[in-house]
């Protein structure tokens, strides 16, 4: 019993040995990749469904409010990605009888998971839009691409105000990647211009790149369209500056950042337009906490006091990000290969000249603090240093919430048992006061019926009880064991002692000789050695003689001298 338990002691620790030393991708059965399935298109209005296939962005189909489009597939679906071509409005998707709205968002690439797997959907369109491609997917981790997008910052750490679209890569992409995709931090960008009136493809592009730096939160633009002026005064004369410096003070006011970064004041190479924004977010910055100034956005998410505010290539209080070191949340890339391969996103613009460097003029880790209310840098590197994300403020006021909880419990159940010791007290005193004699049967009963009590004995006399029934097995088991090897060594022992035949009667039966008789009719000597009697005296034999008492050896020998004399 004892080597077969340590045969399996042994091949246990082996067998933890060998999970614990193997990856973990080998113990742990991960989830598949989804796939994207071969589906069949159907658009209500006959028309063709070829550009809803082709996965480009600059072809699409027109649909008028009514129409639908169904979506097919042999394999189950478990969700559906849709490219729209233009502003998303609302729209439903049924499944089976299942109707869900979708589109509240505005989502340009929505994808929809679905609640159980379908081989068949329709999308219901309630406006007129234009689609650019649909997919579908089985069951699993999604493709990198697949943008599953979160709404807006309700709260932003971090507020990046961008021109253009790829402006917010090419000179802003270190804060994005570092703090977006690296640290995980509720990074919100806004855009001053939008494309609908123009190159709509840059709209998708601008998805993708900030996509790809690990920003999760979906953009927001703002109503003006990307007018190129040479220098400040130009943008001066095609913006209006009063405007963009409400809609900048309402997105500061509305999602209560802890930082805001924008462009820089020279416009990096000059351009107007970048000028007028950085312009329009320093005038913001400095009076958004004012409740007069830009009144409606003030009623509308009360004022906000911004506490740090960076500016690209900002001359004063120098603050560089490290770009070259690699980041868990990068998958362990550096912020500045990602901000390179976020930029290769926006294809429209590969022709232009500038590039993601964090060396050269426009650098895109090159900042300076334009404002603080928490105190200036310290060299550190870090543009949230005196800050506390607003996650890390969540959990420590939910500590701090579940702390309090806990003690307004304890409080609450201290009071309870005083309040209950208060009624005993009072209940007893009457008891006493009424019924003298009866006060041994009148007092309160012990703990010792305690259910909780009772239960606990009973637990511990069949763990006992147990014990005991499990020593005896065993002891009867070891018993029996002792006696079959004392039967064995004792049928050794006669084994051993039983005289060899000889070879030369082997297989002879063995004659057992007569017994002789002397002239007194008593067995010869010879007979007596025979059968293993006590011989004459003067004959020896091997046969061990009885103990004899004392008397009994006197009277022995006094009959031997008289039969001597004879």
């Amino acid at each position: 019993m004892k080597k077969i338990l340590s045969i399996f002691t042994a091949c246990f620790v082996m067998l933890m040995i060998l999970l614990f030393s193997l990856p973990d991708a080998e113990i742990i059965n991960a989830e598949e990749e989804a796939v994207s399935l071969n589906i069949t298109l159907k658009n209500s209005n006959g028309s063709s469904t070829a550009a809803l296939r082709d996965k480009k962005y600059d072809t699409t189909v027109q649909y008028k409010s009514g129409d639908y489009v169904t979506i097919s597939s042999e394999t189950p679906m478990a969700g559906i990605y849709i490219i729209w071509g233009s502003k998303v409005s609302p729209w439903n998707l049924s499944c089976g009888s299942k109707r869900t709205e979708y589109g509240k968002n505005g989502f340009l690439h929505e994808y929809i998971a679905l609640d159980t797997e379908v081989r068949e959907c329709t999308i219901e369109l309630n406006d007129d839009v234009r689609i650019s491609d649909i997919y579908a997917y089985s069951k699993g981790i999604l493709p990198d691409d697949v943008q599953v997008w979160e709404p807006s910052c309700k709260k932003a750490d971090i507020l990046v105000f961008s021109t253009h679209a790829d402006d917010e890569i090419l000179f802003l992409g270190g804060v994005l990647t570092t703090y977006g995709g690296g640290r995980g931090l509720g990074v919100q960008v806004v855009y001053m211009t939008n494309y609908w009136n123009g190159a709509r493809i840059r709209e998708h592009e601008k998805l993708d790149g900030i996509w790809t730096c690990g920003v999760k939160n979906y953009p927001v633009n703002m109503p003006y369209d990307d007018l190129y002026a040479k220098d400040l005064a130009g943008a001066q004369k095609v913006y209006d500056e009063e405007m963009i410096t409400s809609s900048v003070t309402e997105a500061i006011r509305m999602f209560k950042p802890q930082i805001v970064v924008t462009q820089d004041l020279n416009g990096e190479y000059g351009h107007g337009g970048h000028m007028l924004l950085a312009k329009c977010v320093c005038t913001a910055v400095d009076n958004s906490s004012k409740a007069e100034f830009c009144q409606e956005s003030s009623k509308a998410y009360d004022t906000w006091d911004v506490p740090k505010t960076y500016l690209h290539l900002y001359a004063d209080n120098k603050l560089k990000l490290d770009l070259r070191q690699p980041l868990e949340g990068l998958n362990n890339q550096t912020a500045l290969d990602v901000a390179k391969a976020a930029y290769k996103k926006h294809v429209s613009q590969q022709w232009c000249w500038f590039y993601v460097s964090d060396e050269y003029e426009y650098s895109c880790n090159d900042f300076g603090l334009y404002r603080t209310i928490v105190g200036s840098d310290t060299g550190k590197g870090d543009m949230m240093e005196n800050l506390t994300s607003y996650a890390e403020q969540d959990r420590i006021a939910q500590e701090k919430a579940e702390a309090e909880a806990l003690l307004t419990k304890a409080a609450e159940e201290e009071q309870a048992r005083k309040n209950a010791a208060l009624t005993q007290a009072a209940l007893d005193k009457g008891s006493n006061e009424s019924s003298k004699d009866s006060s041994t049967a009148d007092k309160p009963k012990d703990n010792d019926n305690n259910p909780t009590t009772i239960l606990i004995i009973i637990l511990v006399i069949l763990i006992l009880a147990a014990a005991i029934y499990f020593y005896l097995t065993i002891s009867k088991l070891n018993k029996k064991k002792r006696l079959l090897e004392q039967k064995r060594r004792q049928a050794g022992r006669r084994q051993s002692n039983r005289r060899p035949v000889p070879a030369a009667n082997a297989g002879k039966r063995q004659s057992v000789p007569k017994r002789s008789t002397g002239n007194s009719g008593r067995p010869s000597d010879r007979s007596r050695a025979s059968y293993g009697t006590a011989p004459a005296s003067g004959l020896k034999t091997n046969r061990a003689k009885p103990p004899v008492s004392h008397s009994r050896r006197k009277a022995s020998d006094g009959i031997k001298k008289d039969y001597r004399n004879k």
